[in-house]
C-alpha cells in the first residue's frame, strides 16, 4: 500500500467507503432513509445541469469565502497585537473564549435580531474562524526562536527584515494549520446558518428544502457536494500557503 501512488490510494479508500455505503443501503432497504451511492451521484450530475444548482453553490461560496477571508485578516492582526501587548491579550481573551464556547446555532439565532439574513452566514463564518486564526498566529509568534530575535537585535536588523525573515517562517506552519481547520469550520458554520435562515440562494437552503420535502437523495447529494467543495478549497489554500512558504524559505536562504 505504501508503494502505491497517492491518487491510487485515494481511489481505493473512496471505493471502500462507497462499498460500505452500498452495504448499508442494502441492509436498510429503504431509499427514503438511505439512498444508494449510484442514485446520489446520478442526482448530483442532474442537479449540476441546472442553473439553480450553480446559483446555490455560487452564493454559498461567496458568503463563506467572505467570512473566511475576513476572519483570516482580522485574526492575523489580532493575533499579532495580542502577542505584542499583554494588556490587549488579557482584555480580548475572554471574548475569544465566549465565542468558542457558544454553540453555532445560538449565534445564528441571536444574529437574526441584528443582521439581514443574507449577512448572517458571513458573520457566523467570521465568528467561528476568527478565534482559530487568532490563537494560531498568537502561538506562532510566541514560539518564535528567541535566540534568532536576540541575534537580530545584536546586528540591529530592521524591523521589516525581522518580520519577513524570522517571524513569517516561524508563524507559517501555525497559520497553515489554522487555514486547514478554519476552512472546515467555515463550511460547517456557513451551511448551518443557511439552513436556519434560508436565504434565497444557498446550499443550506437546498438542504433545508430537501429535508422539508423528504427528498433524501437530494439531501445526500448536497452533502457530498459540500464535502467535495470543502476538500478542494482546503487543498488549494494549503497549496497556496505552501508556495508562499517555499518562496519565504528561498528569500531567507
Amino acid at each position: 500500500m505504501k508503494k502505491l501512488p497517492k491518487i491510487v490510494k485515494i481511489i481505493i479508500v473512496a471505493a471502500i467507503w462507497i462499498a460500505i455505503w452500498e452495504i448499508v443501503y442494502l441492509i436498510v432497504g429503504k431509499e427514503l432513509i438511505v439512498p444508494s451511492p449510484l442514485q446520489v451521484f446520478v442526482r448530483i450530475f442532474t442537479l449540476a445541469g441546472t442553473g439553480i444548482f450553480w446559483a446555490n453553490v455560487g452564493k454559498s461560496l461567496l458568503r463563506i469565502l467572505i467570512g473566511f477571508l475576513l476572519a483570516i485578516v482580522i485574526g492575523v492582526i489580532v493575533g499579532m497585537a495580542t502577542a505584542k501587548f499583554a494588556f490587549l491579550d488579557s482584555f480580548l481573551t475572554p471574548a475569544a473564549k465566549v465565542i468558542r464556547a457558544t454553540p453555532v446555532a445560538s449565534f445564528i439565532i441571536l444574529l437574526f435580531v441584528f443582521a439581514a439574513k443574507n449577512h448572517i452566514p458571513v458573520i457566523t463564518v467570521f465568528l467561528m474562524v476568527l478565534p482559530v486564526v487568532w490563537a494560531n498566529v498568537y502561538e506562532g509568534i510566541k514560539s518564535t526562536d528567541k535566540q534568532l530575535l536576540q541575534m537580530a537585535g545584536v546586528f540591529h536588523l530592521p524591523s521589516g527584515t525581522v518580520f519577513g525573515k524570522i517571524y513569517v517562517p516561524q508563524v507559517l506552519p501555525f497559520f497553515t494549520a489554522a487555514v486547514k481547520t478554519g476552512i472546515g469550520l467555515a463550511w460547517k458554520a456557513g451551511i448551518a446558518a443557511e439552513v436556519i435562515v434560508n436565504p434565497k440562494y444557498g446550499i443550506g437552503t437546498a438542504i433545508h428544502d430537501s429535508k422539508v420535502y423528504l427528498e433524501t437523495t437530494d439531501l445526500f447529494a448536497w452533502t457530498v457536494v459540500i464535502i467535495i467543495i470543502s476538500m478542494i478549497l482546503e487543498k488549494l489554500l494549503v497549496r497556496l500557503i505552501g508556495k508562499l512558504q517555499k518562496n519565504t524559505e528561498k528569500d531567507a536562504a
